[in-house]
């Protein structure tokens, strides 16, 4: 089977070419972004990566798997809201398939995430196991008994949008208020450059600083650990999982997942005043290739089901 695989984030749409189960051809070009970016540029983007897999596949392709920003409604194939890709917000991803005349199935990235980690990775076993996915927001996915949640609004698994203090009346996306503006890695390399005084800085360069034992750096990632090991605890509270997986470039470092384990640990452990369970902690086993992958197996699953 040759499978086209999307991985579409905010700045870059990963991409790759599922032969015989074995990820190739990887590569990526860039999102289509601000007010006049327009879908029909994102497809066109698209198309000519699937006419390079097509010659790449010896010309036979089997369909497209995508994993994307947003609220999908993965039966009917269609994407409810875009994340930060407005222009995909109310489509209909079958006429995508009558596009590429192939089939296409589309799934939520974070829980295209967990599909891989649950399938064949870290999740693994797990009775119930959520996926943290670190990035330009915070991507959510939830396995309860060997299955995705995702709840009577397909919203199970939003972590961005859960909020840690009241936000203001705005209209921006950003209000410092939310879960992602406090913990993604984006947020943390800005509140890290403003700290210092820069224009900007990597994830990278951030932990780098943090081992480096730079005061200023120090200061604000326990200010993030804080906050994040808050959150997992009450996720704890909520599902009670078994284990969660942390994704996401910053994920592949094993300082960074150390220390998250380190301030759950102490978080339920130390803090609280009772004895509280603590879920095992682990990056994804897939890091950055888990959305390819996860939108593969999502797409073996679901054009079974269709078949059945």
């Amino acid at each position: 089977m040759n499978v086209v695989v999307f991985d579409v984030g905010g700045t870059s749409v990963k991409y790759g070419l599922m032969q015989d189960d074995e990820l190739k051809a990887q590569g990526k070009i860039p999102t289509p972004q601000g007010a006049d970016a327009t879908q029909e540029e994102f497809l066109a983007g698209l198309d000519g990566v699937i006419d390079k897999l097509r010659a790449e596949a010896g010309g036979a392709l089997d369909g497209v798997a995508m994993s994307l920003p947003g609220t999908i409604d993965v039966d009917a194939r269609y994407i409810k809201t875009g994340g930060a890709l407005l222009y995909n917000y109310e489509t209909d991803a079958n006429t995508w398939a009558a596009r590429w005349g192939m089939p296409v199935e589309i799934e939520n990235d974070a829980r295209c995430a967990t599909i891989a980690e649950y399938d064949l990775g870290n999740l693994q076993g797990a009775k119930t196991g959520v996926v943290l996915a670190f990035g330009t927001g915070i991507g959510g996915g939830i396995i309860i008994n060997g299955e995705v949640y995702k709840g009577t609004h397909l919203y199970a698994g939003e972590a961005s949008m859960i909020y840690i203090e009241t936000p203001p009346v705005t209209q921006e996306l950003v209000s410092g208020t939310s879960f992602s503006d406090k913990c993604s890695t984006v947020s943390l390399t800005r509140l890290m450059a403003e700290a210092k005084g820069l224009d900007g800085c990597s994830g990278e360069e951030a932990l780098a600083w943090v081992k480096a034992g730079d005061e200023v750096a120090c200061g604000v990632f326990d200010t993030y650990l804080e906050n994040l090991s808050r959150e997992i605890h009450n996720i704890q509270c909520l599902l009670d999982p078994d284990v969660v997986c942390l994704g996401g470039g910053i994920s592949q470092d094993s300082f960074f997942v150390e220390k998250v384990r380190e301030a759950v640990r102490y978080f339920n452990e130390d803090l609280l005043p009772f004895a509280f369970p603590v879920p095992e902690i682990h990056a994804c086993k897939f890091f950055n290739d888990a959305n390819l992958v996860g939108a593969y197996r999502h797409f073996l699953r679901m054009q079974a089901k269709r078949a059945a």
